[in-house]
């Protein structure tokens, strides 16, 4: 870690006791309130997968409380992720300049919300002045540094053994639902133009109702980048071990160079076509059979989509779970070094061949001889 991270880490630490000393809450949610009817803020300014492994929350409390609406607060990295979620009311954009931040709470403030859910499970000085600012009858989140900042402040499960998801849930019971009692799943619907997007290539390209492996070779940052070679020597595993299968090369635009460098001269290997929107991405993840990624929101939509995938995972910090797909098959392979491309290829192609081997044969995308789901 550098110096300028270190001052920036411990400025926030300060700052964060300073606003305890000036936030006062603790107003108590009173017995029988009607759910219902209530206006519900989330606050989520994170990244795309921060959102993602939200949705569940959503989902939960639209199920038992129809009627009651709810809204995000998002940043200009993620607001789109919801674009096309039904259940979501309205979208604010958080956006880090001061006279934008004045007119946003001004805005918020004006919608009267009951509450005010801050959805992070660290300590947040953004969040925590939003919370403070948004004018909510009662603030919500979970037990850490900053919970003088909620009325309401549910336990903080294990950040070690305790799935992100299953952390979140916890806020549900404010709400009188029990988590446990829920089928938690992570949602996305891409829109129809972005699945006419993703269909018309699968069908130009011959990889409709076939099972198709997925490579996301796109890091969310540079040191879980896995390597051009490293996916070279997956590719020609996979082509050696399972000839029927099309190998379908995902990436970001900003990666297209890199990623026709990983596909160059294979002839069973299709390269993605260019994706203007984190939508158009989602939408092609929707049709393969099986992805292998590292980690990035990717790995949520896997989960919303139940794709087995194989996730390449850095976790230098032993004491914080790694976010592995909810609810769908996977395999996670770990390294404790900061570096992806310590993971061998062989170990890859091990759990993809052990993740189609457990394909069940009821599934819609069970293998037939030439590769096309029957």
């Amino acid at each position: 870690m550098d110096v300028l991270k270190s001052i920036e880490i411990a400025f926030r630490r300060v700052l964060l006791r300073l606003l305890g000393l000036i936030i006062k809450r603790g107003k108590s949610v009173p017995p029988g309130l009607d759910f219902n009817s209530v206006k519900i803020l989330f606050v989520r300014q994170d990244r795309i997968g921060d959102v993602l492994i939200s949705t569940p929350l959503i989902y939960a409390l639209k199920s038992r409380y129809p009627a009651a609406v709810v809204d995000f607060l998002l940043s200009s990295n993620n607001h789109f992720v919801l674009a096309h979620e039904p259940l979501v009311r309205k979208r604010w954009v958080y956006r880090k300049s001061a006279a934008s931040a004045l007119r946003l709470i001004r805005s918020i403030r004006r919608e009267q919300y009951d509450f005010v859910i801050d959805l992070m499970d660290n300590p947040s000085t953004t969040s925590t002045l939003i919370c403070a600012l948004a004018g909510g009858r009662w603030n919500v989140g979970l037990s850490k540094q900053n919970e003088y900042a909620y009325d309401v402040a549910v336990p903080l499960l294990s950040r070690k053994e305790t799935h992100i998801v299953d952390r979140l849930a916890v806020l549900l019971t404010v709400f009188g639902i029990s988590p446990e009692k829920e089928k938690l799943e992570v949602r996305y619907v891409p829109a129809a133009d972005s699945r006419r997007f993703a269909q018309t290539f699968f069908q130009q390209r011959d990889l409709r109702d076939r099972f198709v492996i997925g490579l996301n070779v796109s890091p969310a940052g540079g040191v879980r980048f896995w390597g051009i070679q490293n996916f070279r020597a997956l590719i020609q595993r996979l082509l050696g071990q399972f000839p029927e299968l099309p190998i379908l090369v995902l990436y970001q635009p900003r990666d297209k160079e890199q990623a026709e460098n990983i596909a160059e001269s294979f002839k069973r290997v299709v390269l993605s076509p260019r994706t203007d929107s984190f939508d158009q991405f989602a939408a092609l993840v929707q049709l393969i059979g099986i992805l292998v990624t590292p980690d990035t929101s990717a790995v949520h939509l896997a989960a919303a989509f139940h794709i087995p995938s194989v996730v390449l995972y850095v976790q230098s910090n032993k004491d914080l779970r790694i976010w592995e797909p909810y609810g769908s098959p996977s395999e996670t392979i770990v390294t404790d070094v900061d570096d992806l491309k310590t993971i061998p290829a062989d170990r890859v192609f091990e759990a993809v061949s052990r993740l189609i081997a457990k394909i069940d044969a009821g599934r819609a995308r069970v293998l037939t001889g030439d590769g096309r789901a029957s």
